[in-house]
């Protein structure tokens, strides 16, 4: 899970990324000022006087696993870098029905992992957050929506586990995360962080996945490493009971 040290610097990036874009009051239009320790936002207007809070933006993420064969589902957008793969993910969407519109996949029993605030990368949004869940598959032939990504496909465990053990995947996600925390300081902005898995140097992964600074990482590699095939040692781990009605 991401811990709580790794996720200051993200929170903290994405309040300074909101005071940037909240400067002026939504309802009368006269400036707003921090208050709360910039946990909020208030109306100078005496007569306005609104609160402003934060505003937050959930974006679905997901795992879908392969009980039976010990396999995950794992995608990949054309924006990627050859050999990238990861989880799915959306905007809002519930995830049966993101599973099913981007890869044709039915899931049942959906349980909840970890949450992450998202504020870096060239197009984003600082009020991102967003929610990792393992999803369980009813039905194991893909069907890919193109126009969402270019590809989708059932990875064996082992597989994901050799990806995540190569020499280039360690070395390369050590310069990802190292550029992440730049972001977050303000240094850099508008990084391609994808681009630094792209150097072919020692063991060839066959796969790349997000590095640690993602949560996708994290659902990834909780699963692969996990001894329990049907997750239950996963549940252990995260707060008890499943999300029946997403």
């Amino acid at each position: 899970m991401v811990s709580l040290s790794q996720t200051d610097p993200l929170v903290a990036r994405s309040l300074l990324e909101w005071h940037n874009i909240s400067k002026f009051c939504g309802r009368c239009g006269e400036k707003t000022v921090p208050k709360e320790a910039g946990r909020r936002k208030q109306c100078s207007s005496d007569s306005c006087g609104l609160r402003i809070y934060p505003r937050v933006d959930p974006v679905v993420i997901i795992l879908v696993i392969d009980k039976e064969n010990d396999r995950a589902l794992l995608s990949r957008q054309s924006r990627f870098v050859p050999r990238m793969w990861s989880c799915l993910a959306g905007f809002i969407e519930a995830v049966r029905r993101e599973a099913w519109e981007e890869t044709g996949i039915e899931v049942g029993e959906v349980v909840y992992h970890s949450s992450q605030p998202w504020p870096v990368g060239p197009s984003s949004i600082p009020c991102q957050l967003m929610i990792g869940f393992f999803a369980y598959a009813k039905s194991l032939e893909i069907n890919v929506d193109k126009e969402e990504l270019e590809d989708a496909e059932w990875h064996s465990r082992e597989d994901v586990r050799r990806a995540l053990l190569a020499a280039e995947y360690k070395k390369a996600q050590k310069t990802a995360a190292a550029k992440v925390e730049q972001i977050c300081k303000g240094v850099e902005k508008g990084q391609n962080l994808t681009a630094d898995f792209n150097v072919e140097s020692g063991e060839l992964a066959p796969m790349f996945f997000p590095g640690p600074f993602a949560i996708a990482h994290h659902l990834i590699s909780s699963w692969a490493f996990q001894d329990a095939k049907d997750g239950d040692q996963a549940r252990l781990k995260q707060p008890a009971g499943s999300f029946s009605n997403l």
